[in-house]
């Protein structure tokens, strides 16, 4: 079993990542990929402790057209955005849309209340459960302000285990069942799909973001549409998990997962 696309990777178009996107294309060559697709964060009012989190798109579409010419045949290469939610924040992603073509958009819940989980003062003088269900509760709330044509699949969804102390070791699907039911049933009422990132495989227990058991259960509601990414910011972790993956979302009862042209799903095997 094999996923031939990487939907989740990063180059130093994004403020956290130093690594030149051709440098990641050669990896994907190597690799036999059909295609990948470049997600650069998008992350307008990050809190001021953080990089800048957001794109020159002129020139990161400039760059990616370049490299598209180069490497025609070879691979496919699509542009995406990972945007982060935030409760004012529906316009400004409306019309970044409007002003350019994208293929494929992510929509990721990053900060709370303007602090970032990835640091520990996030998870200071509060319990740890707390702050999961603060985040999983302010991601349903800003799904629903936002338009659901805006966005393609739903990045990371427990991203925050990945961070918190105990790095997963308490957190399970079952515990927070509550507040991340409502998410996942918005998504498979408005056809948008989950993103399983394999990034989750390197932290905390060894799961993907979500969890297994969130997975097992937006299937169990019905939920077929997947994205499937590895968060990459190195060409060394480019498709880092993938063999991985396919078996447990086949085991799960996934028959494919989904890729974007032109914001436009096509399914594909698992082969």
């Amino acid at each position: 079993m094999r996923i031939n696309y990487d939907f989740h990777l990063h180059s130093d178009f994004s403020g956290d990542c130093s690594t030149p996107a051709s440098q990641m294309i050669g990896q994907a060559v190597r690799l036999g990929l059909e295609g990948l697709c470049f997600t650069e964060h998008e992350d307008p009012d990050a809190p001021p402790s953080d990089c800048d989190f957001s794109v020159d798109f002129a020139a990161y579409f400039s760059r990616m057209e370049e490299l598209r010419g180069q490497y025609r045949g070879q691979l496919r290469i699509l542009i995406g955005m990972e945007f982060g939610l935030m409760p004012h924040l529906p316009e400004t992603l409306r019309a970044l849309l409007a002003q350019r073509p994208f293929d494929f958009v992510i929509a990721s819940q990053h900060f709370v209340g303007g602090k970032d989980p990835y640091y520990p003062s996030y998870f200071e003088g509060r319990s740890e459960r707390a702050c999961y269900e603060e985040y999983f509760r302010v991601m349903y709330e800003n799904l629903l302000l936002f338009d659901p044509s805006s966005f393609d699949t739903l990045g990371h969804m427990d991203y925050i285990v990945r961070y918190g102390p105990g790095r997963g070791r308490d957190y399970t699907y079952a515990a927070y069942a509550d507040y991340i039911d409502p998410i996942l049933r918005y998504l498979i009422e408005h056809g948008k799909c989950l993103e399983v990132n394999t990034c989750g495989f390197r932290y905390g227990p060894g799961e993907p973001n979500p969890c297994t058991d969130v997975l097992r259960r937006y299937r169990e509601l019905g939920g077929e549409l997947i994205t499937v990414g590895s968060d990459a910011h190195a060409p060394e972790y480019l498709c880092y998990g993938f063999e991985r993956a396919a078996e447990l979302l086949t085991g799960l009862g996934f028959r494919y997962y989904t890729v974007f042209e032109r914001r436009e799903a096509s399914v594909m095997s698992f082969r």
